[in-house]
């Protein structure tokens, strides 16, 4: 392990947001990221709570970054500082969000005039700038080039590796009988290596049961906030205990 998580102290909020929080600590080139209770669904600007949903999606993110680093897949992620928090690197953040699409749903299905859960014939990458204020715009790398976000290989290594994300979290909730509708990832650099930032979770995942037709998304969005920890505790439990071994997927580059 590259820092003695024993000896990294948390010390004053350092960025806050939404759904997370992040803590300074005693080493510059860490932080402590706390997931909190409250969630934005999918589709929704509407800000509600889930008891404990903060401690499950730390718990999500600390097992699927894990997987994708037995991938070779560079995140943020370090490793557990508590059930809490995880110790991740602190990045330079890239100011965009990627969303891949395997199924057409929610705003998507309904700017291209589709059918929710359309399967699409390949998946489809967008860039969105991070900007409320512009409502995040969908941009290209011509954008990233021009606004100086990101250079000519920085875009490359993105978009090869939100490809290689998709796959295997793909594969992997697949094995686990959810299909991955769509997923939103975020990416930074440090000591000039992008890194997949962010979490992987029910508020990054657009996941619907395939067995029994459940659409998690819609569900939370139209969930009573008593409802919530239920709904997030049952997708945390079926993805932690797998049914099934997990495979390795094929993946190009």
């Amino acid at each position: 392990m590259e820092v003695n998580i024993k000896k990294l102290e948390k010390e004053k909020i350092f960025l806050e947001g939404t759904i997370k929080k992040f803590y300074s600590t005693n080493n510059p080139d860490y932080l402590l990221m706390e997931c909190k209770n409250d969630l934005v669904p999918m589709d929704t600007k509407k800000v509600m709570k889930a008891r404990g949903k903060g401690q499950i999606n730390t718990e999500l993110t600390s097992y699927v970054f894990q997987f994708l680093e037995s991938y070779h897949i560079p995140t943020h992620y370090v490793g557990k500082y508590d059930d809490k928090s995880l110790v991740v690197r602190n990045l330079e953040m890239i100011p965009i969000y990627v969303v891949v699409r395997n199924i057409a749903a929610g705003s998507f299905a309904k700017n291209f005039k589709m059918s929710d859960g359309d399967p699409l014939p390949a998946p489809i990458i967008e860039f969105y700038f991070k900007n409320d204020k512009m409502g995040n715009p969908m941009v290209n790398e011509y954008h990233l080039y021009a606004f100086g976000s990101a250079n000519q290989d920085e875009v490359r290594t993105i978009q090869r590796l939100s490809g290689k994300v998709n796959a295997i979290v793909r594969n992997f909730f697949e094995r686990r009988g959810f299909q991955l509708v769509d997923i939103k990832l975020e990416f930074g650099r440090q000591k000039g290596k992008i890194y997949l930032a962010d979490e992987l979770t029910l508020d990054t995942c657009r996941l619907w049961d395939i067995n029994r037709g459940r659409k998690f998304d819609k569900e939370i969005a139209a969930a009573k906030e008593n409802d919530l920890h239920k709904i997030y505790g049952e997708v945390r439990q079926t993805i932690t205990h797998p049914k099934t071994r997990d495979e390795r997927p094929t993946i190009h580059d």
